[in-house]
Formats: structure tokens, C-alpha cells, sequence
């Protein structure tokens, strides 16, 4: 697989789990645990945030050389994600579902460090 496909499926991953948070806040906050008036804002705020991401990794994949400082920010997130996932699962607040897609983001974290360390310069 080259770099720009694995950019391109990355953005693609990020912005269908964004869009689906801004399209879907009252279906996805009990999943997740978010209460009260303000959860379809937060829910909506983080599926912005995921979002954005997915056009970054998208312009990753136009231009894998010009836009390397991008995966840095991406791995950050991805490993905070997944940190994040682990807690709340761990303390019984999220159910398996979501510390899954946590995981599914170490998948990314791992190939970005490839990328970074052998990946074009």
C-alpha cells in the first residue's frame, strides 16, 4: 500500500466517524455516555474536531512530502484517542464498542510511525 492511499483511507475513516457524529448527536450520546442538554453540542463539537482531522490526512495524501508535519498532530490525537478509550472503558463509562474504535486508531498510530521514520522526505 502507498502512502497516499493509506492517507486517503485514513481521512476517509475520520471523516465518516465525524460526519456520522454531526449527523447523529442524539443516536450517539447515550453510546457514549454524554448527558444532558449539551450533549448533541459535544457530541457534535468532538465529530467536528474528527473531521477535520480526515481533511488533514486528506491533504497528507495529495501531498505526502509538503504535508508531513500533519501526521505528527494526527499520531497525537490517534494516541490520545485511544488513551482516552481505555480510561473510560476501563472505568466502566463506555461500552466495548467505543474502546474498539479507540483501538482501531493504534492501526493508524503504528502506520504513521512508519511513515515518519521511513516515509518520504
Amino acid at each position: 500500500m502507498g502512502w497516499r492511499v493509506l492517507f486517503a483511507l485514513a481521512a476517509l475513516y475520520n471523516l465518516a466517524v465525524g460526519g456520522t457524529m454531526l449527523a447523529t448527536p442524539s443516536l450517539l450520546a447515550p453510546q457514549l455516555s454524554v448527558e444532558g442538554a449539551g450533549a448533541p453540542f459535544a457530541i457534535m463539537m468532538s465529530g467536528l474536531l474528527i473531521a477535520m482531522f480526515g481533511v488533514g490526512y486528506a491533504l497528507v495524501a495529495r501531498d505526502p512530502v509538503g504535508n508531513r508535519g500533519i501526521v505528527w498532530i494526527g499520531m497525537i490525537g490517534k494516541i490520545g484517542a485511544a488513551v482516552l478509550g481505555t480510561l473510560q472503558y476501563q472505568a466502566g463509562i463506555v461500552p466495548f464498542s467505543t474502546f474498539a474504535l479507540g483501538m482501531g486508531d493504534l492501526v493508524f498510530v503504528a502506520l504513521f510511525a512508519v511513515f515518519l521514520w521511513r516515509g518520504p522526505r
